[in-house]
């Protein structure tokens, strides 16, 4: 499956998907999955995903459009070339959380495997790196 749009691939092995054709992360490249309640977040190397409710600014609203206390533009979550896997607070209202410790806004945290993420009070996912 296509990590951006999640088509079916007719051949796992290719260097693009046949429907999107973005570059697809080759067995053994670190991928980023953040485990929310409301769906499972993919993001792979060198892809930045803001988190929000906002359709026009996060391709994944539809996983917190039931979560008011979201921002439209809450926090963005990357993983970079050396796969690191990092989250960045955008000005959010009600913050954003790595393991109970709030992020101030603007200010880049890592994020290891089993974090918790947490957006406001109540939207926690966990941190996956495979």
């Amino acid at each position: 499956m296509c990590p951006y749009c999640e088509a079916v691939l007719s051949n796992p092995a290719a260097a693009q998907c046949d429907s999107c054709l973005r570059p697809l992360p080759q067995q053994g490249t670190p991928v980023l999955r953040v485990m929310f309640p409301s769906g499972e977040l993919k993001i792979s190397i060198g892809q930045h995903l803001v988190l929000g409710r906002d359709a026009g600014q996060s391709p994944v609203a539809a996983t917190f459009t039931q979560y008011d206390n979201v921002s439209r533009r809450h926090s963005t979550v990357w993983l970079d070339p050396s796969g690191t896997a990092w989250v960045r607070d955008e000005g959010s209202t009600n913050g954003t959380f790595v393991n109970g410790e709030r992020l101030p806004r603007g200010v880049e945290a890592p994020l290891r495997d089993g974090d918790q993420l947490r957006l406001a009070a109540d939207v926690t996912g966990t941190v996956q790196l495979n």
